[in-house]
């Protein structure tokens, strides 16, 4: 592929259509997620064209993809979708999928905003209105107002710069503290970011579709159509109660797409069977793959010698496939003698400390280059090592000002950001080598706050603002992947794309910034505008309402429900493997990679059955390696990926819409 001039600035015109597109695609995605039929609402929903937790590839960029096939045939536009703007727009429609989706900002966004009319007085003295809507108002959004001028804008007007705030700020982290990391991550280790590849492949066949000189044209359109054909299986059966259940997804299936595995043994590893995981899981390294396998192997040996061995987890073997990773009063993850959910926590701070030491000398340097003269090197960033810096540390402290105001104590506002900064800097790793991660807001996120906040606590009375908005805090907002970390997935793909596809990461920067801070400005506003028009009982099963108390254990149950100064052992036993196997596997590259470890020990691999996924793709993609090599990889089996994912996007789109249809028809 050809690399566009390095050295032209993007254009204002250019920042225009952006900005005019990020309102354009907020809006529309707001409004097409909320009022889905929720017969739709799992599996095609669009926002998630895998929706398995933790992988969740988001389906925005590749509906743009699609349109912008149809607009190749138009010799006028043609000429202007170039491999430039074509990356622009994918950077748009990234970040928008991330912050005008089913979980941002209609899942618990809008619970914050209405939580006066469910939370008890007891929480509620300590929440400014600017965060929980006053009770007349939020009585109001769930009824519907019946129209946009009859909401009270002037009431509600803080509490859409609060939220606009709370995930800009973290916008500005995730600019800066990526812009430290970039070289490192994609220049010099070349992480491969499996879904920024898979939308790369998808870019290239789309901007060649029109051309005679389609190289990946077959393998391209056969994915097309694969992705079509295993599509259909699935979105026949949920619209239609007679189409016959291939996938055995009305009887047999766990979340959005586990097969149940029934057994009286402790058995809880389920079988993914959603098409597109598989497929995506081929852009994965093979090391990657089978140390997934390998550490999912050593949780579920361990579990079967705990309970044969040990009388442990008793509970687990009369459970249901379902609840047998989190429904017994104990499981593996967050009960003795296991507790692998504190061990995986503490693996994750040895990733952000180990981290740090291998990659020290570059660390050194960024700090010497910010503080003394520019290098050569550096003028190939997007922006100044000075300016990373900067902007970091000023949206760091302009986001703990931000706390204070809310009413946390200036200590606990200093913990919630650096529990962000941990969260995405351990999870944007791992997610860069798998394409997937799990679930921070479930172990990590609540144990770096505990442990900085709260080491000899649980469940302490709720007499301040800390106490009664922390648990909101950790579970929707910093450890979950829409909020937060949307922000910094999507600054380190622009960055991905712009090096795959060979355009100036300057010019990338200046389109995310500006798409990424207007759609989750606009996002907010679309919100209030839908809720207020409609109320929220409109689309009550879409919307996550729960009392402040409901998020307690949220915080206060994980890792472990118990004070972690009693989990001390196992902190520092998964501390101590990652850093000390980590370093290992620096030197001897053959050892299983311990980074994965952190998903393999986590309920989304068993629940969800992505090692059953992992596993068949690391047997396919050994296959194809062993017979063409890395050319019929790099040839077939890529662009073939691409197509399967974008044949599935439009089959889902075309599901979705097909929906709304069936929803008119008479019952």
């Amino acid at each position: 592929m050809e690399r566009e001039d390095t050295k032209k600035s993007v254009s204002l015109s250019t920042l225009l259509i952006v900005c005019l597109l990020s309102v354009a695609l907020t809006c529309f995605w707001d409004v097409f997620i909320v009022f889905l039929p929720a017969v739709a609402f799992c599996t095609q929903n669009v926002s998630f064209l895998i929706p398995t937790p933790g992988v969740d590839l988001m389906g925005g960029p590749f509906v743009m993809f699609l349109f912008i096939m149809v607009l190749m045939r138009i010799p006028f536009l043609r000429k202007n979708l170039n491999t430039e703007n074509l990356v622009y727009l994918y950077v748009t429609a990234l970040g928008v999928s991330y912050f005008a989706s089913w979980q941002h900002p209609w899942t618990h966004d809008i619970g914050l905003v209405v939580t006066r009319t469910i939370t008890p007085e007891s929480y509620l003295r300590y929440v400014p209105d600017f965060v929980g809507a006053p009770r007349e108002a939020a009585d109001l959004l769930i009824a519907g107002a019946g129209s946009l001028g009859a909401i009270p804008w002037d009431v509600l007007f803080p509490g859409i710069i609060w939220r606009f705030l709370l995930v800009a700020l973290f916008g500005g982290i995730s600019m800066g503290f990526v812009g430290i990391f970039r070289r490192q991550w994609i220049d010099v280790e070349r992480i491969p970011f499996p879904q920024v590849m898979l939308a790369h492949s998808c870019l290239v066949n789309v901007e060649n579709s029109g051309k005679r000189e389609w190289l990946q044209k077959k393998p391209f359109l056969i994915g097309l159509l694969a992705g079509i054909v295993l599509a259909v299986p699935l979105s026949a059966s949920t619209l239609f109660p007679w189409f016959p259940d291939i996938y055995g997804w009305r009887t047999t299936t766990c979340g959005p797409g586990s097969w149940q595995i029934a057994s009286d043994t402790p058995w809880n590893l389920g079988i993914a069977k959603h098409p597109p995981l598989y497929a995506l899981l081929l852009l994965v390294p093979l090391h990657s793959l089978f140390s997934v396998v390998i550490y999912t192997a050593i949780l579920e040996i361990l579990l079967f010698v705990s309970y044969y061995g040990l009388g442990a987890y008793t509970g687990i073997a009369g459970t249901a496939f379902c609840g047998k990773n989190w429904c017994p009063p104990n499981t593996p993850y967050a009960g003795p003698p296991l507790y692998f959910g504190v061990i995986s926590s503490g693996a994750m701070l040895g990733i952000s400390v180990i981290t740090v030491f291998l990659e020290r000398n570059h660390i050194i340097g960024t700090i010497k280059s910010a503080l003394g003269k520019r290098s050569e090197q550096e003028e190939l960033e997007p922006t100044s090592y000075r300016t990373s810096w900067a902007i970091f540390v000023m949206s760091y402290i302009l986001l703990m000002a931000f706390f204070m105001v809310t009413g946390f104590s200036p200590w606990l506002s200093f913990v919630l950001p650096l529990s962000g900064v941990m969260t995405w800097f351990a999870m944007v790793q791992i997610w860069g080598r798998i394409g997937f991660t799990h679930e921070p807001c479930y172990n990590f996120t609540p144990g770096v706050i505990r442990i900085f906040a709260w080491p000899n606590v649980v469940l302490p009375d709720v007499t301040s603002t800390d106490v009664a908005l922390a648990p909101e805090m950790s579970r929707a907002w910093i450890g979950w992947g829409y909020s937060w970390g949307g922000s910094f997935y999507t600054v380190v793909a622009s960055y991905r794309m712009a090096n795959l596809a060979g355009v100036n990461p300057r010019n990338v920067l200046k389109v995310l910034a500006l798409g990424l801070f207007v759609t989750m400005l606009t996002t907010e506003i679309v919100q209030i505008a839908i809720a207020g028009t409609y109320g929220i009982n409109l689309f009550a099963s879409k919307a996550s309402i729960m009392p402040l108390e409901g998020y307690s254990s949220a915080l206060w149950s994980f890792p472990s429900p118990l004070p972690l100064t009693e989990m001390v052992p196992h902190l520092v036993m998964g501390f101590v493997f990652m850093v000390v196997m980590r370093y290992l596997c620096s030197k001897f590259l053959w050892l299983p990679d311990p980074i994965v470890a952190i998903v393999a020990w986590d309920w989304v691999i068993s629940l969800h059955g992505v090692w059953f996924a992992c596993l068949v793709a690391w047997a396919m993609k050994y296959a194809v390696l062993k017979l063409g090599g890395s050319r019929l990889y790099e040839a077939s089996l890529v662009p073939f990926v691409g197509g399967f994912i974008l044949g599935d996007a439009l089959e889902v789109l075309l599901a979705a819409l097909s929906s709304y249809g069936l929803a008119l028809l008479p019952a």
